[in-house]
């Protein structure tokens, strides 16, 4: 790793009191210079100091004590990883930007990962965000989609199965580096990773993976590490596209 791309990390409560202490010097050495008076007589430096500062500090560490146990919460979600929380993951923009800036890897998890080929990559639509993971794809970012077989879909989702393979064939035979396969288990978790970052969220029977919360993480986090080791193991094992038996005519 090059020392450039090192980085100094310290926690909000000790970045804040650093701050505090330096601007309380910066102000005393303003104080003492800017008067001829001696620094312990009346009206000199200290006298400055005390009755113009001290008031207004005390006022300052009542609301950072008040704030120390908001900021050591905040800083232990950092250490985990968390980078945010969504209600719902019904934000195709939210998505749409961490496809967009994919330069390594992306790695989708799910049930029938239909919703994610419609909003990002439907070759029918003229709007170029319609089209995110086919111009990853045209960058030669490698794409893996790992999904449900359809013996382990709710039967208001084999539709989706139809749907989704015709178009993970589609555009398999165009860029080799977009490869899909199939677990046998009944799904549990959905996530989309764009290199070093994992949205995830669970899959609750009989309510659409876009009601449901997800959280924004990274790949270093321990609570992404379980997910990304189980994507990797269920890869190895799962079924490829191209062996996949023949969808049946429709009717």
């Amino acid at each position: 790793m090059s020392l450039y791309s090192k980085k100094l990390s310290i926690s909000t409560p000790w970045a804040i009191f650093i701050v505090a202490v330096l601007l309380l010097l910066a102000l005393g050495t303003f104080t003492i210079l800017k008067t001829e008076k001696d620094f312990l007589g009346n009206e000199g430096p200290l006298w400055v100091f005390a009755s113009g500062v001290v008031s207004g500090l005390i006022v300052t560490l009542a609301q950072f004590c008040l704030s120390w146990a908001d900021a050591k919460a905040i800083d232990r979600f950092r250490h985990m990883g968390v980078e945010n929380v969504l209600t719902t993951r019904d934000e195709e923009a939210y998505f749409g930007k961490l496809i967009q800036k994919a330069r390594a890897q992306i790695d989708v998890l799910g049930s029938t990962a239909t919703r994610l080929m419609q909003d990002f990559a439907d070759l029918n639509s003229p709007k170029a965000e319609k089209q995110s993971l086919i111009e990853a794809l045209k960058k030669g970012v490698p794409v893996r989609i790992l999904v449900a077989s359809p013996a382990h879909l709710d039967s208001d989702d084999q539709y989706k199965y139809s749907l989704t393979r015709k178009r993970f064939e589609v555009i398999a035979e165009t860029y080799p580096n977009f490869e899909a396969r199939y677990f046998s288990a009944t799904p549990i978790a959905a996530f989309v990773r764009a290199d070093h970052e994992l949205v995830v969220g669970p899959v609750l029977p009989g309510v659409e993976s876009k009601h449901t919360p997800a959280l924004h993480v990274y790949n270093h986090s321990p609570y992404a590490a379980s997910y990304l080791k189980y994507f990797e193991e269920t890869w190895k094992i799962a079924t490829p596209l191209s062996d996949m038996p023949p969808l049946e005519p429709q009717q």
